[in-house]
């Protein structure tokens, strides 16, 4: 269980408490039968907080693993586990671990009893140093240890070191963006969705919102033949998402025409977008409607 993990205490036994905890599994890590109330996840599967693959990691368990299914959130299970720790590991983290800088907890045993015979739990880490840092050399970001990069820092920057995780360091940054470069975070978000996806299940993803980066190809106004469009409503003809080579009609609101019709031809933009229909008539292109975009 990572540090920082929220989780609910229960019953006492010796030096054992029972607890809880709760977060999402991603479909493409669990096999369950239709209505199964327990899931197996395939090794180190990670349990994360939130819906979505950039949302902090709470917990990763092993090939095998029981956990009770709570709730289908799109591609995202909501999942918890009951299970014993060490109370004065518990005492550790709540208690004595300073601000910004949890100590670890111990690992989850198996489900079961707990094993008064068992070798005590590994101690937690050493509490991190916290503070300012200056980056050594240009430095890369990743939203979890050996995750995928989320970003870069130049060696200009300065971080605050806020835990450490087996020679990890997770920082805080500031800095200044143009607003307008910036894309709400929506939990509802289906970003790994392809238009393939949407084309062969239309109903399940409609109403869905997806972050994808597309290639822009030109401003148009929708003609009678363009079903699920309305006459002369305009929209941004696409390919994509990424290197996908399907096109789009991105049916853009007013405030979004001007900006739209001032991409340069073929330009990559990202754009925040609510699938209206994901295989249209006559064509079966999909139809979205935008709600940002920002240039790349």
């Amino acid at each position: 269980m990572r540090a920082g993990a929220a989780l609910k205490t229960g019953a006492t036994k010796g030096d054992w408490t029972a607890v809880t905890i709760e977060g999402f599994l991603n479909r493409s890590v669990v096999t369950a039968k239709k209505d199964a109330l327990t899931i197996h996840a395939s090794s180190g599967a990670a349990i994360r907080a939130g819906a979505e693959p950039s949302a902090a990691v709470v917990a990763v368990i092993e090939d095998g693993m029981p956990v009770d299914k709570l709730a289908t959130s799109g591609d995202w299970y909501r999942v918890k586990r009951d299970a014993w720790v060490r109370t004065r590991e518990l005492k550790t983290t709540i208690a004595k671990a300073p601000q910004g800088a949890p100590q670890r907890v111990a690992a989850l045993p198996a489900r079961g009893a707990p094993d008064p015979a068992a070798a005590p739990a590994p101690r937690s880490d050493a509490a991190p140093a916290v503070g300012d840092f200056a980056a050594a050399h240009p430095l890369v970001l990743r939203a979890a240890p050996d995750g995928t990069p989320s970003g870069t820092a130049d060696s200009a920057a300065r971080v605050r070191i806020v835990a450490r995780d087996h020679g990890w360091a997770r920082v805080q940054a500031e800095g200044w963006v143009r607003e307008s470069e910036l894309i709400p975070v929506d939990s509802s978000s289906v970003s790994a969705v392809s238009a393939a996806d949407l084309r062969s299940d239309p109903e399940h993803y409609k109403g869905s919102t997806v972050r994808w980066v597309v290639q822009a190809i030109a401003v148009q106004a929708a003609d009678p033949l363009r079903k699920g469009l309305a006459p002369d409503e305009p929209y941004l003809l696409a390919r994509g998402p990424a290197s996908e080579s399907s096109l789009l009609y991105l049916a853009l609101p007013a405030a979004l025409v001007a900006s739209a019709r001032a991409l340069p031809p073929l330009s990559y933009i990202m754009v925040l977008a609510r699938v209206r229909a994901g295989r249209s008539d006559p064509s079966g292109v999909p139809i979205l409607d935008v709600l940002r975009i920002v240039p790349r």
